[in-house]
């Protein structure tokens, strides 16, 4: 009798492992996701270019085949090609959609602008139905470009610092033509931003690196920031070296204290995340917690083309972050998809 007690724990141990572990990908496709846990439930959101959509599964390697629904569609032409980069952000117990799209009837993508669309203060983004909010951009003369005239942004985020206020997060041209990370005061009362201020430029070879990429790619870059908060601590990670190359790659910044628009206070590392195992282009990544609150997950994309993609051969795909006893984030390497992957703690 206590051989089959035994051997019926046994059974019932690697049952309950089997379900539980996952691997990558957890979605497919799926370029520049967006990860959050609530209320029971992963939700995922990804560039769909035509419109946006949120993807929710109990699990998170459950996403792959999880229940999906189109939350935005958008007739108006000034603003409906090119959806990309959507994330889910919870603001004043609010839902909100921040995302880039350009004009219909004009050819990419200088046209292209963040935007930001509102939800609702129910359990979860999926339970919502959304309308636009606002365009986040700040008036002539303090755009991008040489003059400062020139409104293309992409890849809005949104940043908090405690003490300091609110920030839209995003990429754009600098004066000198260069693709960079910015940042400016949000105003989420009358959804305004004021003036960018670049903190970030291509100027490292990790970030203008074409080694093994097709010919005709571009080269420097910095794109898709994403905040980082744990322990006090305050990071802007971001994607260099263009996602048509397979050296696309993560850096980050950390907020060393100061005025938050200031370059000086934001210290650049990097690479921290890049090409392995098979996975080209790791990088447009976001952060998630786990369900029990204790753990800290990657979501960002791949693809197994070896020169790399900007296309819908694109992945989603999640593994844990660790923190040193400095708290300095650790992201590893990119795991094959083959790996068995044990899924966040709480799940």
């Amino acid at each position: 009798m206590n051989f089959l007690i035994n051997f019926g724990v046994l059974l019932g141990t690697l049952y309950a492992a089997r379900v539980e572990a996952f691997h990558n990908p957890i979605r497919k496709p799926g370029p520049d996701p967006s990860v959050v846990f609530a209320n029971g439930f992963y939700h995922l959101t990804y560039t769909s270019y035509d419109h946006i959509e949120i993807t929710r599964s109990m699990t998170l390697g459950g996403l792959l085949n999880g229940e999906t629904k189109t939350i935005w569609t958008d007739k108006n032409t000034t603003r409906n090609a090119n959806m990309w980069a959507p994330e889910i952000h919870r603001i004043d117990n609010v839902w909100h959609m921040f995302y880039s799209s350009c004009d219909s009837s004009l050819p990419c993508c200088d046209s292209c602008h963040t935007r930001v669309l509102r939800g609702c203060n129910k359990a979860t983004p999926f339970d919502c139905t959304y309308t636009h909010l606002a365009d986040l951009v700040p008036p002539t003369g303090s755009q991008g470009g040489p003059k400062s005239d020139f409104a293309f942004s992409i890849d809005g985020t949104y940043l908090e610092i405690p003490g300091k206020g609110r920030y839209h997060v995003l990429s754009i041209i600098n004066k000198d033509e260069l693709q960079s990370i910015a940042i400016t005061k949000l105003d989420t009362t009358k959804w305004t931003v004021d003036g960018w201020h670049v903190i970030s430029v291509p100027d490292q070879p990790w970030e203008k690196n074409t080694t093994n990429s097709n010919p005709n790619s571009i080269t420097a870059v910095n794109e898709a920031p994403h905040p980082l908060y744990h322990n006090g601590q305050i990071w802007l990670s971001y994607s260099a070296s263009y996602c048509g190359t397979p050296n696309y790659s993560l850096g980050l910044l950390h907020y060393n204290g100061g005025d938050p628009l200031q370059a000086s206070s934001w210290d650049k590392k990097g690479p921290v995340f890049s090409q392995a195992n098979g996975n080209y282009g790791t990088g447009h990544n976001c952060f998630f917690t786990s369900p029990d609150g204790h753990e800290t997950w990657n979501a960002f994309h791949a693809t197994s083309n070896p020169k790399g993609s900007c296309g819908t051969d694109r992945f989603a795909l999640a593994q844990k972050v660790t923190f040193t006893s400095n708290n300095s984030p650790q992201f590893g390497i990119p795991q094959p998809l083959s790996a068995v992957l044990q899924p966040p703690s709480g799940e």
